[in-house]
């Protein structure tokens, strides 16, 4: 996989495709666009069939497309991010902040709880997000899957992406719950 840097806003996929095929058969191409203008950011992502095909665009020393000199360079393995937030459901929304906090506190350091409100009555939602300051007390509180915090059975998990969450609404039919906003501005390039 590549990463191509410089691009004109002008290039389309295909163009991206069509260049980078001379290398070596390409199985994957995508260019990053901004979801507020719905213009080329620039950069994009060539996969190609075989691993060879990478040397072959580093051997070149440049590279020019649609006027620009662009800069293909071996993508990255992302590491993966520490999990430092989780989803609290089935909580009481009366429990105040300072009773979560007494409660998930025990765990480890909190660095930001996250008390979501229902704009239609203007009353907080029966959720909540916790960010932890490390990784260690993710773990020690999934060690159980319920909670009872402030009279209420709560489940834990870890807090998904919302990238990650809209797709897995989409793909279970909307499913579970208002969890996580409904869906705005596509699914932004956090990549």
């Amino acid at each position: 996989k590549m990463f191509v840097g410089g691009l004109s806003w002008d290039t389309s996929k295909k163009d991206l495709k069509d260049y980078f095929t001379k290398f070596g058969e390409v199985t994957d191409c995508t260019i990053k666009m901004d979801p507020n203008t719905g213009r080329s950011r620039g950069f994009g992502f060539i996969l190609f069939k075989e691993p060879g095909s990478v040397e072959k665009v580093l051997e070149q020393k440049e590279h020019r497309l649609d006027g620009r000199l662009i800069d293909p360079k071996k993508a990255m393995a992302m590491k993966k991010d520490p999990v430092k937030k989780i989803f609290v459901g089935g909580l009481n929304p009366e429990a105040t902040e300072e009773k979560i906090r007494e409660y998930f506190g025990e765990f480890g350091e909190i660095e930001a709880i996250e008390l979501p409100m229902d704009p239609k009555t203007n009353k907080r939602r029966g959720f909540v997000f916790i960010t932890f300051k490390e990784e260690d007390p993710v773990k020690k509180v999934l060690e159980k899957k319920f909670h009872n915090v402030s009279g209420s059975k709560c489940e834990i998990k870890v807090a998904q992406p919302k990238e990650v969450y809209q797709q897995q609404q989409f793909s279970s039919g909307g499913g579970r719950g208002s969890y996580g906003g409904r869906g705005r501005g596509g699914r932004g390039g956090g990549k």
